[in-house]
């Protein structure tokens, strides 16, 4: 395993900064994830307020206990599964989990329906996180990895107001939209258009840790 870190190793500005080329395609998949993150969680708010029919924060607070629950109760048990599995691999399968998910989100009218999304997607995110964390040491050398978890961090939770900023276009877009058939059946208002861009983020960051050349792992390790 030192073999393959030390090979990442290199001594260009990339690697000065983020130490290897792999763990700068790895932050960049984590920047369109955390966006696509933010940007569902708002688009779900928003469908959870529509559906609520009176009682909007009860239907908020439940949507939003759906996508907690899951820390509490399946974090260890998540961790231990993906500890045992080709890493690489649980990344690309929960970002197009997601992805198929958020795609299928514009159809859902119930608060039960959006409940049991919000469920499905914590339980991918919960899986694709300690997937994530555990990469980091095989593609970053050990004096890059104080350095690596900072920017894992501003990945995660910098990128609110770039969501946030994207769910306003959107919304803008969904205006001028024409009225027509095809709009209302594709559901392209403003929380569709936030679920399918959300779904092609996922997409997007699936091809690109495809792409990330990740030792593997021998039996034995995993």
């Amino acid at each position: 395993m030192g073999d393959a870190v030390g090979a990442t190793r290199g001594s260009g500005r990339l690697e000065r900064v983020f130490g290897s080329r792999q763990f700068f395609w790895l932050w960049i998949a984590q920047l369109i994830s955390a966006t696509g993150d933010w940007l569902g969680l708002l688009a779900t708010i928003a469908v959870a307020a529509r559906l609520s029919e009176g009682s909007e924060g009860a239907a908020i607070a439940l949507v939003l206990a759906s996508r907690v629950a899951p820390g509490f109760f399946l974090a260890t048990a998540a961790g231990v599964l993906v500890d045992r599995l080709n890493r690489k691999h649980v990344m690309i399968v929960c970002d197009l989990g997601r992805a198929a998910t958020l795609f299928v989100l514009p159809f859902v009218d119930t608060l039960a329906g959006l409940v049991i999304a919000s469920f499905v997607l914590e339980i991918l995110t919960m899986m694709w996180s300690p997937a994530k964390e555990a990469v980091v040491p095989n593609i970053v050398p050990k004096d890059k990895l104080t350095t690596a978890n900072s920017l894992n961090v501003a990945a995660a939770y910098g990128m609110f107001p770039v969501a946030a900023g994207i769910a306003a276009m959107l919304a803008k877009f969904a205006e001028w939209l024409p009225d027509e058939g095809w709009v209302d059946t594709w559901h392209l208002n403003e929380t569709g258009l936030a679920f399918y861009v959300d779904g092609v983020s996922f997409l997007l960051t699936a091809l690109i840790i495809w792409k990330i050349a990740i030792p593997v792992r021998s039996k034995t390790e995993r």
